[in-house]
């Protein structure tokens, strides 16, 4: 298998070229060594050889200017010494070309030891023939400097082509080693391209499996969230228009049982698909006006009378100056400020909850938005503190059996917060309750943000009915009876349509101020009929009817088909009254919104 790191494989490679300047460098070394010796050698020999022959004319030398009475006997004598020492030294050295040189030395040699009687007689008489020993004995000397030169250039010749045979072994020697060291580099170099490209390969083919699983996963994630959240979308709906009757305080009661196990449900399959998101990377941040201090207001206030209901004290605290209207996502800022509460409240059973914010400036001069989540629960252990930002992390495992939950809600909570630049942080200890910190920076809000926000978050009067022709499309009869429910006390007519091409054909005759569509239906789904309604109008000259599209499929990916199609707006499932009636005031013309009833409300019993 293919592991090695890319470091390691460029020091295998770095490795192999220090090998190939270590061969090549030795190789001049002992190269110069060789010549070096040889050089030596040579200039010994010769000195010793050029000393002897010096010697021999200063005693020639001698010899001459004693016959002309210009130096002593005793001269004579002593270059005699000098000429006879300096050939005892030669006789007597170690060097090749010896063997070629011995006659001659044991030539001059017996004839030093012929004429000593002669050199150091008293006799005047016999002094008197020194001049005639240059005759005798220049001839030794020029026959021993003749035979030095012609074997000097014979060995010197040898030495060449010795060394020229040792270098040459040597050379191939050098030669095969380079090639060896040349021939493993190739060899990694076609291993590293080779194994690089199984595994560039192997990495493909697990990226393409890891995309079709995530796909397969999202598909299924969808799948089942429509198909929960469809029946789902009847029993939070009808359980909302029952509480909207007058009932006895026993239904009443069962009415609200079965309202908040729809909504838990409903959360533990947002969570669901919150965090299939975050793992596909298509978790969309908006960044637009809000205020701060409404989303903690409205997190203290849904929670309340659940803490009331254990006896425990809720309390929003503002340090500081009152927040100003930041930028950034709201929702998802509401979001995690509702999982923090909601958990303080869950957890904690005797003491309070206490939701401090406040508003600063960070150590980058960055406007910084820090809520902090603090109740007086059992705490956490300093060793489950890590694994409860983890998915399905649980700081104990009887957690899930006393209080429920999927163990989701901190790891998207805190996956969320850094999605927006911050961090959301724990500190506790167990017995003294927790404390979660959230730290988000905002950018303050411009005025012409202010005002923008303020027109977009006016609340139309309480009285404010809508009215108009509304055409229902969907294959499911019950969810057209929850949509005719839910707007029963409105000025409005209602059409149905189960299908799509049912829709198109009633399109074609009648004319509608709004359509709510349903996306997943059998044959033409909603998607479709949206598009082809878009492209009839179109060709007709006319402006098409604002398309709602009611479904359960709202992954960001969903939503951006359903506006390319022509939707001018999505309702998720389930649908809840606020919200739908919401949604239409957003896309109904501005005559269709108001005060005056064009006629009684539709009967939808």
């Amino acid at each position: 298998m293919y592991s090695a790191s890319p470091i390691k494989r460029s020091l295998i490679a770095i490795g192999l070229c220090i090998g190939l300047l270590i061969v090549f460098f030795e190789h001049r070394k002992a190269v110069q060594e060789a010549e070096r010796q040889m050089v030596y050698s040579a200039s010994n020999a010769s000195w010793k050889i050029s000393e002897l022959v010096y010697e021999a004319q200063r005693f020639f030398t001698t010899l001459a200017n004693h016959g002309q009475g210009e130096a002593s006997l005793y001269e004579v004598q002593v270059q005699f010494e000098v000429f006879w020492s300096r050939t005892q030294l030669v006789a007597e050295t170690e060097f090749p070309e010896r063997i070629a040189l011995d006659e001659g030395l044991n030539r001059i040699l017996d004839w030093l030891e012929q004429h000593e009687d002669l050199i150091f007689s008293e006799n005047e008489a016999v002094a008197g023939q020194l001049a005639g020993l240059r005759s005798s004995l220049e001839p030794l000397v020029i026959s021993i400097r003749q035979n030095w030169v012609r074997e000097f250039n014979a060995s010197r010749n040898r030495a060449v082509t010795a060394r020229s045979g040792s270098e040459s072994r040597q050379n191939a020697r050098q030669e095969f080693l380079i090639a060896v060291l040349i021939a493993c580099i190739v060899l990694y170099l076609v291993v590293e391209v080779y194994l690089g490209t199984l595994a560039h390969r192997r990495e493909q083919v697990l990226r393409a499996a890891a995309d079709a699983a995530n796909r397969t996963k999202s598909d299924f994630i969808a799948s089942v969230s429509h198909e929960i959240r469809t029946p789902l979308n009847g029993i939070i709906s009808m359980a909302s228009h029952l509480g909207d009757h007058p009932l006895s305080p026993e239904l009443r009661e069962c009415v609200s049982i079965i309202e908040d196990s729809g909504g838990l449900l409903l959360s533990t399959i947002n969570d669901v698909l919150d965090l299939s998101k975050i793992e596909a990377g298509e978790m969309p941040i908006e960044f637009r006006p809000f205020d701060p201090g409404r989303s903690l207001s409205l997190a203290r206030d849904l929670y309340r009378d659940q803490a009331g209901d254990k006896g425990l004290s809720l309390d929003l605290v503002i340090q500081g100056d009152p927040l100003p209207l930041l930028i950034g996502d709201e929702r998802r800022t509401r979001q995690v400020l509702h999982n923090l509460v909601s958990n303080a409240v869950k957890f904690t059973e005797h003491g309070h909850v206490r939701i401090t914010a406040s508003h600063g400036v960070s150590a980058d001069g960055a406007d910084q938005f820090e809520v902090c989540v603090s109740d007086t629960g059992p705490g956490i252990a300093a060793t489950a503190q890590a694994t409860i930002f983890e998915p399905f992390g649980q700081a104990d495992a009887s957690i899930s059996r006393d209080f429920g939950g999927t163990g989701l809600g901190l790891a998207i909570s805190r996956t969320l917060c850094r999605a927006m630049g911050g961090e959301l942080r724990v500190m506790s200890t167990p017995g003294q309750g927790a404390e979660f910190t959230v730290t988000l920076p905002f950018v303050r809000a411009s005025a012409d943000a202010v005002r923008e926000w303020a027109g977009s978050t006016a609340q139309p009067a309480e009285d404010t009915l809508l009215h108009g022709r509304v055409l229902i499309v969907d294959d499911n009869a019950t969810n057209r009876l929850i949509l005719r429910k839910l707007l029963g006390g409105q000025r409005l007519d209602f059409f149905e349509a189960a299908s799509g091409p049912e829709a198109l054909d009633f399109l074609g005759t009648e004319a509608v101020d709004l359509v709510l569509m349903d996306v997943q239906m059998p044959g033409m789904n909603g998607i479709e009929t949206t598009a082809r309604l878009v492209e009839a109008a179109e060709l007709a000259g006319k402006a098409p009817p604002p398309v709602i599209a009611v479904t359960a499929n709202v992954m960001p990916e969903q939503v951006d088909a359903y506006h390319r199609a022509g939707m001018t707006n999505v309702l998720p499932k389930p649908v809840s009254k606020n919200a739908l009636i919401a949604k239409m005031r957003e896309s109904l013309p501005a005559a269709n919104v108001g005060t005056v009833a064009l006629k009684p409300p539709q009967d939808v019993a």
